[in-house]
């Protein structure tokens, strides 16, 4: 085989990901991003370069998450009647590709946060960790409930900490913020557990929709996204975050009254989708918010 004809499937490989999981990955780098405000950023040639590379190994990073996880669940994707038409093995591209992107996006991921510095090697080795976990692990993945969200709520904090400690020691406020992207991470996931039931439940993967069910998941999704919410208004209040964030409490009941209408139509695949399209602007509004000095 050639190089040139090596080039041309690894090419393939990544436009597959790119097409399917490329506006998650770009969507997730709000956390670092945010983080990095809030953690002191300034406008200056050293801070940008910096960020930049963060960013680069921060988008690398959580494109080996989701490409590791769509490796790790193949077997189960490609009987999944949702997931079957996406699975990379329908477009010619095989596992062992797969898991050399994998690795590859892993290996640049670390280049860049070497040249970061120690914490955010540190960081990113532990949302590796926490990635391998959740796909491989029978006991600390995505087939044991709770386990699955506290995993997501780990996660979602560390990613706000990759920026936040780029420019400033990790402190009790940086903290108290990464909380907040943590269980904005976990009531999404348990969201996300919601929509992915039938997929699930044919397999006998047993997340908390299929061992709970869907209403009491959404609902803790929902307790969640609550308890995200009163944290936030928390922190603009002992002014943590900006006093702007205190508005935030308007946006409470109508992600309550979403959740209602969802409840209403009736919770599934399209449901949850539908959910998670008004509560990721909801976040998206707040984030905007947190860029406020």
């Amino acid at each position: 085989m050639t190089s040139q004809s090596t080039f041309r499937q690894y090419a393939r490989v990544m436009q597959h990901f790119a097409s399917t999981r490329g506006l998650e990955v770009l969507v997730l780098q709000a956390s670092p991003l945010l983080g990095s405000v809030r953690g002191g950023f300034v406008l200056e040639p050293s801070s940008v370069i910096r960020l930049g590379l963060l960013l680069l190994g921060s988008l690398a990073l959580t494109a080996h998450v989701f490409v590791f996880n769509d490796w790790a669940g193949h077997s189960s994707d490609i009987r999944a009647p949702r997931r079957a038409t996406v699975v990379f093995a329908r477009r010619g591209i095989s596992r062992p590709q797969v898991a050399c992107v994998a690795t590859a996006l892993l290996i640049f991921a670390n280049v860049a946060f070497a040249a970061v510095g120690r914490r955010a090697i540190l960081i990113g080795a532990a949302i590796a960790v926490l990635s391998l976990l959740y796909s491989s692990s029978p006991t600390f993945g995505k087939r044991t409930p709770i386990v699955a969200s506290i995993n997501h709520l780990l996660g979602g904090a560390l990613l706000f900490l990759l920026g936040y400690t780029l420019f400033r020691s990790l402190d009790a406020s940086g903290v108290l913020i990464s909380l907040f992207f943590g269980l904005v991470f976990a009531g999404g996931h348990l969201n996300q557990e919601v929509r992915d039931y039938e997929g699930d439940l044919f397999n006998g993967i047993c997340t908390g929709a299929v061992v709970f069910g869907c209403r009491r998941t959404f609902l803790a999704s929902l307790f969640i996204f609550t308890a995200a919410y009163a944290l936030l208004a928390g922190l603009a209040a002992l002014g943590i975050l900006p006093r702007l964030l205190l508005w935030s409490t308007i946006l409470w009941p109508l992600h309550v009254a979403w959740s209602l209408r969802a409840l209403q139509r009736g919770l599934g695949f399209e449901t949850a989708l539908w959910m998670q399209r008004r509560y990721r602007l909801l976040f998206a509004f707040i984030g905007l918010a947190m860029l406020a000095r």
